[in-house]
């Protein structure tokens, strides 16, 4: 047997192929010669128990092969179990409502969850936070012009202005049923962006009544008012790090919400109407359960997500040209 008969897998592949090749050709070896192309021999004893040992070899093997494969077959299947249980204890509450329901109302979840996150908005708090540095450290400065503090303030006024333009916060009270999904979505969406909008109007207060008017004045006004200065852009520094702690609230609120709507690896959807759905996104597994005949077309939709073994992303709609994938 060559490299060429046994492919280019791993050691263990390798093995199995060879201990799989060999009880097949040991097989027909028994085979052969018990029939002997001309009816049962006439066997003398030396003959029965070379026969009775091929025999025996050839069931013994078998027997190993298919112990060797099960135990494999039995250690894969608890490795794909205990992930798909780690997976289940990261999920949150909107994770924890029926996959029916969240597969049902995705996409206006996810279109919730875009609007309260137009863009990096934590990356935005971060970058607030450098422009008052370097505004401090341009005041501090006393050869460079005053004028060039003014477009610092400008810059910072800009970003600020584009960060305060989420939706109004809305949280209207969950149902007792809690069957509310979208409620419940746009309730855990709101609550983070409710304490970011209010830290944001607080730096933008704290800029337009202190800080600019005092950089208006700095240059008719006396070296100690820099030292008034440099205390308002400290505050400004401390709250736009406690905003910055809001933002990420707001980015793990939001991550939530985009999970909740596309990880469906273990999900039950055999009772989901899919028709009209956006199914672009979706992550699943073996252990998924699609209505109809849903699942030989979202497979042939799927590609491998990358995440982790077994888990599939549908790639593009479904639809009979698509890409087959394995699970």
């Amino acid at each position: 047997m060559t490299d060429r008969d046994l492919g280019t897998s791993g050691p263990a592949d390798t093995l199995d192929a060879l201990l799989s090749r060999a009880h097949h050709q040991l097989g027909i070896a028994v085979t052969d010669r018990i029939a002997a192309q001309g009816g049962t021999p006439e066997l003398r004893p030396p003959d029965l128990a070379l026969d009775r040992l091929l025999a025996a070899t050839h069931r013994s093997l078998g027997t190993a092969v298919t112990r060797r494969r099960s135990r494999e077959a039995r250690a894969a299947l608890s490795r794909r179990n205990a992930a798909l249980e780690a997976r289940l204890a990261e999920r949150g509450p909107l994770s924890n409502r029926p996959s029916q329901v969240r597969v049902k109302y995705r996409q206006e979840a996810l279109r919730l969850a875009h609007s309260y996150w137009p863009a990096d908005l934590a990356e935005g708090m971060r970058a607030a936070v450098r422009l008052v540095q370097n505004l401090s450290d341009l005041l501090e400065d006393t050869l460079r012009p005053v004028g060039h503090a003014g477009l610092v303030v400008g810059q910072l006024r800009e970003r600020l202005r584009s960060m305060t333009a989420l939706p109004k916060p809305r949280r209207p009270p969950v149902t007792l049923t809690g069957l509310d999904y979208l409620t419940a979505v746009e309730a855990a969406l709101a609550e983070p962006a409710e304490r970011l909008l209010h830290d944001l109007y607080r730096v933008r207060q704290l800029l337009d009544e202190e800080l600019e008017p005092a950089i208006a004045t700095l240059e008719s006004s006396s070296p100690a008012c820099l030292f008034g200065i440099d205390t308002v852009t400290q505050d400004l520094i401390d709250d736009l790090t406690q905003g910055c702690d809001q933002a990420d609230a707001l980015a793990r609120a939001v991550a939530e919400v985009e999970r909740a709507s596309s990880d469906f690896v273990g999900a039950d959807l055999s009772g989901a109407k899919l028709d009209g759905v956006l199914l672009e996104g979706i992550l699943w597994d073996a252990t998924t359960v699609w209505p109809g005949n849903w699942e030989s077309l979202v497979r042939r939709a799927s590609l491998p997500s990358g995440e982790e073994q077994g888990v599939l992303i549908v790639a593009a709609e479904p639809s009979d040209s698509a890409v087959p994938a394995e699970a």
